[in-house]
């Protein structure tokens, strides 16, 4: 039943993971170039929360209110 022949399995790529590193090693190489540019001038840079871009303060609130709909949930509720 076999030709002898080995199929080769398609090769799969995980195009979300390779955007989201690409995002990530992006905003990454930003930030220290600013971080870096700021230094140069003199500038302090912001410290703790002040420093967050959009993206990051959005993935924040979204485990925020995750959080707070569990809390809710398991305690208040008691479900």
């Amino acid at each position: 039943m076999s030709s002898g022949k080995k199929k080769h399995k398609k090769q799969v790529r995980n195009k979300t993971k390779d955007w989201l590193m690409d995002y990530y090693q992006t905003g990454r190489a930003f930030d220290e170039e600013n971080r870096r540019r700021q230094e140069e001038e003199g500038t302090p840079s912001p410290k703790g929360l002040k420093n967050l871009n959009s993206f990051e303060w959005g993935c924040i609130i979204v485990i925020v209110l995750g959080l707070i709909g569990i809390f809710v949930r398991y305690v208040i509720l008691k479900i």
